[in-house]
C-alpha cells in the first residue's frame, strides 16, 4: 500500500544583518546593491504568507507598470476570452456537423464516443491549417481523427488507443466517476459517498503509455487540497474497473 508523506511547511531562511556589512567590509557588495539598502528584518516578515511578499499595493494599478508609464493597453480580459472560447464553440459544433453527415465517420464513431475536441493551427507564413477533429470512440475502441478543411471532410482516421488517445471531457470523467462509485458501495465502502472525486487520464505504469483501451484514474478527496482516500481505475470502453484500493491503508 503506498504511503503518504505530509504536506512539506514552506522553509524560511533568516540572513542576519550582520552578514550586509560583512559582505561590504569584504568590498563584495556593488555600488548599486548598497544604494538598495539593508535587507528587511526577517523578524518582521509576516509568518502567514510562506514567501515573506507582504507589501501593501493598494495604490498600485494592475498590470504593474515602471514609474512614469502611460497608456498600458490591456491585451486580454475576461470578457475576451469568453468571447474567444465561445466563437471556437461555435466552429466546432460546425465542423462536428459536417463530419456528422458524412457515413463513414459515424461508422468510425459507432454508437458511443466523446464530443469532439477542435484542433487549430497555422502554418509558418500564418496561413490557416485544416482543423482535425479528435474523438475517442468507446465503441470500437479507438481515437478517430477527423480533418475538416474549410466546409469539407478530407480525411476520416482511425488510431489505436495505445498509440494515442486525446485528453478526457466531463461527460467521461462524470461516467467514470459514477462506475467508480457503485464498486466501492458494492464493496461496503460508503466512506466515498462523502467525498469529492477527480479524473485524469490512467497511464500504463513504467513508462508504457496509454492503455490499450479507454482508462480513467478516478481519486476520492475530503476536498481538494486532501490527499486521496480511494482511487480506481475505470475502463470506459468495458464500463468496468479495473482495479482499486484505499489508501493509507
Amino acid at each position: 500500500m503506498n504511503s503518504r508523506s505530509s504536506p512539506r511547511t514552506p522553509a524560511r531562511f533568516c540572513f542576519p544583518a550582520a552578514a550586509s556589512a560583512l559582505f561590504g567590509a569584504l568590498g563584495l557588495l556593488s555600488a548599486a546593491a548598497l544604494r538598495a539598502g539593508p535587507p528587511e528584518d526577517p523578524a518582521t516578515i509576516d509568518v502567514g504568507h510562506p514567501t515573506g511578499h507582504v507589501h501593501d499595493h493598494a495604490n498600485q494599478t494592475w498590470p504593474p507598470q515602471p514609474p512614469g508609464m502611460q497608456n498600458a493597453v490591456t491585451l486580454n480580459s475576461p470578457a475576451t476570452e469568453r468571447s474567444l472560447a465561445q466563437a471556437r464553440q461555435t466552429r466546432a459544433a460546425s465542423r462536428e456537423r459536417l463530419a456528422a453527415a458524412r457515413a463513414d465517420v459515424r461508422q468510425a464513431l459507432g454508437a458511443r464516443h466523446t464530443q469532439a475536441q477542435l484542433i487549430e493551427g497555422r502554418d509558418k507564413s500564418g496561413a490557416e491549417l485544416p482543423s482535425r477533429l479528435m474523438y475517442f470512440s468507446h465503441s470500437q475502441n479507438r481515437t478517430v481523427e477527423v480533418t475538416v478543411d474549410g466546409q469539407q471532410v478530407r480525411r476520416v482516421r482511425s488510431i489505436q488507443p495505445a498509440v494515442y488517445q486525446p485528453e478526457i471531457n466531463d461527460a467521461e470523467a462524470a461516467e467514470a466517476e459514477g462506475i467508480a462509485r457503485a464498486h466501492f458501495a458494492a464493496d461496503g465502502q460508503t466512506r466515498v459517498a462523502a467525498l469529492q472525486a477527480f479524473a485524469i487520464l490512467a497511464y500504463q505504469p513504467s513508462g508504457k503509455g496509454f492503455y490499450p483501451t479507454r482508462v480513467l484514474y478516478i481519486s476520492f478527496h475530503r476536498n481538494s487540497d486532501a490527499p486521496p482516500e480511494y482511487v480506481a481505475w475505470v475502463d470506459l470502453t468495458e464500463r468496468r474497473v479495473l482495479r482499486s484500493r484505499q489508501e493509507g491503508q
